[in-house]
């Protein structure tokens, strides 16, 4: 700590005889690093013959899935991209526009299996869900309040990524059967973000920047239908529909370069 102290003390000493002579209009290129959290809200419901009590077992087995089929899936993982920006700046107000793309680990699998019962109902199936998130891009406009050789700023604007879902049903206690039923997309979603973020410039041309941005990139939806590979057509009266919302929270360190 004493070591990082020291190198922060240098940083600021370096800086202070030009303490009022920072210019933050132009354009910027730059890269950040940091940790991002991805958080998936799932809702599943199943229909079609899964609701319909001619077969003693399908109520059983849709009551013993839902609440497993319905579980919010969460990661964490690191993340880092580069930007691109320009300012305008009057008297102390910077405002202006930045765009940036990022590279992230937002994979969650999961798989779970429900309690069967004895013999039966329920059947004994397991469940694998996935949600993941590999690369974001954002479109914003910041807005600020330039002091001494600092920057404090609010930002917000357009939110891309690509997302991928996946939902898959295998009943486990018959083979010749082999009952399957998956859910899927795999969809560039658009949403929102909005952040703060506080940068210092270390000279008239290199800054540092710390950001918060959070994430909405909205939900996406899709159907899934029985297969029965044995026996074609006679699962298919199976239905499912799922839905995905997708939120991201990042923390970013950064650094820019002014030209």
């Amino acid at each position: 700590m004493r070591t990082l102290g020291s190198i922060f003390a240098l940083v600021i000493g370096a800086t202070s005889a030009t303490a009022n002579g920072v210019d933050w209009s132009g354009g910027y290129v730059g890269a950040f690093a940091g940790a991002a959290w991805v958080d998936t809200n799932v809702s599943t419901a199943l229909g079609g013959e899964w609701n319909i009590p001619s077969d003693p077992t399908n109520i059983p087995d849709r009551d013993s899935l839902m609440p497993l089929l319905n579980r919010d899936l969460s990661t964490s993982g690191a993340f880092g991209g580069l930007a691109i920006g320009y300012n305008f700046q009057n008297a102390g107000l910077v405002y202006g526009a930045e765009a940036d793309i990022s590279v992230l680990d937002g994979n969650a699998p999961r798989t779970q299996f429900n309690t069967p019962g004895s013999p039966i109902p329920p059947q004994p199936y397991r469940l694998e869900t996935s949600s993941n998130i590999d690369w974001l891009a954002t479109f914003r406009a910041r807005v600020g309040w330039a002091f001494d050789r600092s920057l404090i700023y609010i930002t917000g604007g357009l939110a891309v990524g690509k997302h991928e879902f996946r939902q898959h049903i295998a009943q486990l206690n018959l083979p010749a059967f082999a009952y399957r039923q998956t859910g899927a997309f795999n969809d560039t979603s658009a949403g929102w973000t909005l952040g703060t973020g506080l940068e210092h410039a270390l000279s008239e041309q290199w800054s540092l920047k710390l950001q918060y941005l959070h994430v909405d990139l909205g939900s996406h939806s899709t159907t899934s239908v029985g297969t029965c590979p044995v026996f074609p057509g006679l699962c298919e009266v199976f239905t499912g529909s799922h839905k995905a919302d997708l939120k991201v929270d990042t923390v970013s360190a950064g650094i820019n370069y002014r030209f």
